[in-house]
């Protein structure tokens, strides 16, 4: 069972800060070749998923927001994904760098076709926006992430058509 305090509840799901405790959902998710069907670099190896795990909590503790793990309402102890907004430097193709912040999600294939992912992602969005409203919004999908890509306009993001540095359409939240 899940004993940490959610940062934010949803009808069907709790989001919570990261903890080293979260290592093996976010090696399974991100590690899992079917979560990474639209990702070139394949696979994420434990040890990056260990790196990445350490950012996200380095910074909530920084910034005070960050990637979400994503449990469910039921209080079982798995956490089904991750979702959340982060500062991210954000490099589009033939403009200078900026920071902004960067939407994620990503979830166990048993996760899908729930609705998770799109309650994570605005629960998410509607805790952060208030505490900083002024900062924009990017979701960076890539064009043939056709699930990833109708989240995102139901989100009420929208094509700049241009394309960030990887390859990745940029996405700006309205």
């Amino acid at each position: 069972m899940i004993t940490r305090t959610p940062v934010v509840r949803t009808e069907r799901l709790q989001l919570f800060r990261p903890t080293a405790d979260d290592l093996a959902a976010v090696v399974a998710v991100h590690s899992d070749p079917e979560t990474n069907r639209h990702n070139p670099h394949g696979p994420t190896p434990p040890n990056a998923c260990e790196q990445w795990l350490h950012a996200w909590i380095e910074q909530w503790e920084q910034r005070g927001i960050g990637y979400f793990s994503v449990g469910l309402a039921d209080a079982s102890d798995e956490i089904v994904g991750f979702a959340g907004v982060k500062f991210a430097p954000i490099r589009i193709a033939g403009r200078d760098e900026f920071t902004a912040f960067n939407l994620y999600y990503r979830f166990r294939p048993t996760a899908w076709g729930r609705g998770f992912a799109a309650e994570a992602a605005g629960a998410a969005l509607e805790y952060a926006r208030p505490l900083h409203p002024d900062v924009p919004v990017y979701a960076l999908i890539r064009n043939d992430n056709t699930p990833s890509l109708r989240l995102a306009a139901r989100l009420g993001f929208h094509s700049t058509q241009e394309v960030d540095t990887e390859g990745r359409g940029v996405h700006l939240l309205a």
